[in-house]
């Protein structure tokens, strides 16, 4: 008996007679759930047995996701590293696209070790990947807003101290989350404002080396907006799945930078601290967004990432006067996440 569920069941069939359209000789098709990732979307790896040719099929529910903002958004990106949409059933929430291969940069990284050359090079060429993304403007990319950003920052006190932990912000705390807040939108809003993935990490980005062409490929682009220049930036350095070196962040911080029109003439400083406010504000979302996941949707695969994601935001802060006051609170919320049994574990993903 086929272990899928049902809706695995009907993309597969749904699959099948788009395939039989577009590659009369794929007949043998065989359906492979990929990594669950933090959405209510499901993907799925389609090979042809037969030839070994190989799609990505994605389930997307049309009442939890915006299928026709990612529709738009996949037209619009054609050429900038994304998949190419084969087919769509919106009705369904079903997709067919171009496969970019299984190699991710998480896989990347995990191959080269503690090689800081070859792990520089990789940052680089996905860096260097970002930069035709930020010059590409289009009116169907919404803008990355300030009541959006708070509502990111407020999901950690919200689902992760209050709902998960029980651990609510006291009155002082309260004091700290919204001085802070404020601190962090600031600086991401006084950046230069360019499309940004809003996902930018090694888990969405995968490594194609063919014919001596090796190129970034991007996925899961469909939450883009128009943001802070520095935002991907800080998604991929400080991922949230992966810690690099301090000096490794720097340098490829300091050559993006150099090569990006619109930091040529900002100060290394002021470059530093627009990073580490995005990264700050990415870490703290995620925390909330991971919770969320398991309260609400039902999902654990994220839980055990919590309690590093809010160290690594803890030190951050700690770094910058601005923002000294939260990390206390930062490294009681991560102290007291590494001590739950539900957070301290690792599941099968």
């Amino acid at each position: 008996m086929s272990s899928l569920k049902p809706t695995a069941h009907s993309l597969r069939d749904w699959c099948a007679r788009q395939l039989h359209t577009l590659s009369p000789s794929s007949d043998q098709i065989a359906l492979q759930p990929l990594r669950v990732e933090a959405s209510h979307r499901a993907f799925y790896r389609l090979e042809d047995t037969s030839t070994d040719s190989s799609w990505v099929a994605m389930s997307s529910p049309p009442e939890l996701e915006n299928n026709a903002q990612f529709v738009a958004l996949a037209e619009l990106f054609h050429g900038l590293g994304t998949p190419r949409l084969l087919a769509g059933d919106h009705d369904h929430g079903f997709f067919l696209m171009e496969d970019l291969g299984s190699d991710h940069l998480s896989d990347a990284y995990a191959r080269v070790g503690g090689n800081q050359e070859a792990l520089t090079a990789i940052l680089d060429l996905a860096l260097d990947t970002l930069q035709p993304w930020q010059q590409f403007t289009d009116a169907q990319i919404p803008p990355y807003t300030e009541d959006r950003l708070i509502m990111e920052f407020d999901l950690c006190a919200e689902w992760f101290a209050a709902s998960l932990m029980s651990l609510p912000p006291s009155v002082q705390d309260e004091t700290t989350l919204a001085a802070t807040r404020s601190t962090l939108i600031d600086a991401m809003l006084e950046q230069p404002q360019v499309c940004v993935h809003r996902d930018y990490h090694c888990r969405n980005l995968l490594l194609t080396d063919e014919a001596r062409n090796r190129r970034i490929g991007i996925v899961d682009f469909q939450d883009a907006l128009i943001g802070p220049v520095l935002y991907d930036v800080a998604s991929l350095l400080q991922d949230c799945y992966a810690l690099h070196d301090k000096t490794v962040i720097a340098a490829a911080l300091h050559r993006f930078a150099s090569k990006s029109p619109l930091l040529t003439a900002i100060a290394p400083e002021q470059i530093a601290w627009w990073h580490d406010a995005c990264a700050i504000q990415r870490q703290i979302k995620a925390a909330g967004i991971f919770a969320r996941l398991h309260l609400r949707d039902g999902k654990s695969s994220h839980l055990h990432y919590i309690p590093s994601v809010l160290t690594r935001a803890a030190a951050l802060a700690a770094t910058h006067e601005a923002t000294q006051g939260l990390s206390p609170l930062l490294i009681h919320w991560a102290e007291e996440a590494a001590t739950n049994p539900l957070l301290a574990k690792s599941p099968a993903t």
